[in-house]
């Protein structure tokens, strides 16, 4: 699906907090790095003009289904913000970035923006942590395996998309009112999700699958905990199925659909997998996918066209 709309003027930027507005989250970007802004007495066309010479041309797209539950929104917030910045004539770093969409993300109304950046922005495996603290701070340390591991796991970790949209938009509502209403499992749980984060990252750097397959497997019982009814019953067959051959799995973001990574048993299982999902019973349109650890991080780069343009 293709969507383009043009922003004449500030008035056409006014719904950027409203998520499901049409281009909110490109205009959230333009605002949150003051390339325009929202509250001035300039017109839009005479801010561009004044500061850039003209207006912009924003392209962004994304191969992932909607609700994928990848964290595909602020990693896309990470590139667009980059990109303003870069065409604005200033620069930033990885560490900016991640605080920028979380930012952003709140100027979005969204509530998101608190991890998945990281997961996008910055190369091979880590852990993320931020104190109980304001101005809120995150802090990447990025996790050493042993050698030959990062190949292990791209052999043995496939995402498998359920077919089904993942529903989300009040899992998280409910879990902040669960929270703010301070119920003793609740807090129990959010504590539970920190040492299991960090029960994970000691597991790849033993390079442990096995280990690493158990912290998947609890988070994904964390996670039922924290929002309930986050697994459709068309999810709960497909890891039915998958169990004996697993060592463990979990749905990707809030739950309630889209990708399912899974940590085979065996390396090299998409076929298998394939064959076993096709004959269990209510399944939507699944499909199996390979997966290989990011070892270059976000990058920016000009293209051939866009040279030509500039000179």
């Amino acid at each position: 699906m293709v969507a383009e709309f043009v922003c004449q003027c500030l008035e056409d930027l006014q719904d950027y907090c409203q998520p499901h507005a049409p281009g909110a989250l490109l205009k959230a970007a333009f605002i949150c790095t003051q390339v325009v802004t929202l509250h001035s007495q300039r017109s839009l066309r005479d801010q561009l003009e004044e500061r850039f010479g003209g207006g912009f041309e924003l392209r962004t797209w994304s191969r992932l289904p909607h609700g994928s539950g990848l964290g595909t929104s602020s990693i896309l917030a990470g590139a667009v913000i980059a990109a303003l910045y870069r065409v604005s004539g200033r620069s930033t770093n990885v560490e900016s970035l991640i605080h920028a969409v979380l930012h952003l993300e709140q100027v979005l109304t969204t509530g998101g923006g608190w991890q998945d950046q990281v997961g996008g922005l910055v190369p091979g495996l880590k852990i993320g942590r931020s104190k109980a603290q304001l101005p809120l701070k995150v802090e990447v340390e990025q996790i050493a395996i042993p050698e030959g591991f990062r190949h292990a796991l791209n052999e043995h970790l496939l995402l498998l998309y359920t077919g089904k949209t993942r529903l989300a938009r009040n899992l998280l509502q409910d879990v902040l009112r669960n929270w703010y209403a301070r119920l003793p499992a609740i807090i129990q749980n959010a504590n539970g999700l920190v040492s299991n984060a960090e029960e994970c990252a000691q597991a790849l750097q033993q390079g442990n699958l096995a280990l690493l397959g158990e912290c998947m497997n609890h988070y994904r019982l964390q996670k039922k905990v924290m929002a309930p009814g986050c697994e459709p019953l068309a999810v709960q067959r497909m890891m039915e199925a998958l169990q004996p051959h697993v060592y463990g799995q979990s749905l990707a973001g809030a739950g309630g659909g889209g990708f399912l990574y899974v940590l085979t048993k065996q390396p090299r299982m998409q076929e298998a997998l394939q064959r076993i999902l096709e004959e269990t019973e209510g399944l939507g349109n699944f499909s199996i996918h390979t997966v290989e650890v990011d070892v270059a991080g976000f990058q920016m780069r000009l293209l051939e066209e866009d040279l030509l343009h500039a000179e």
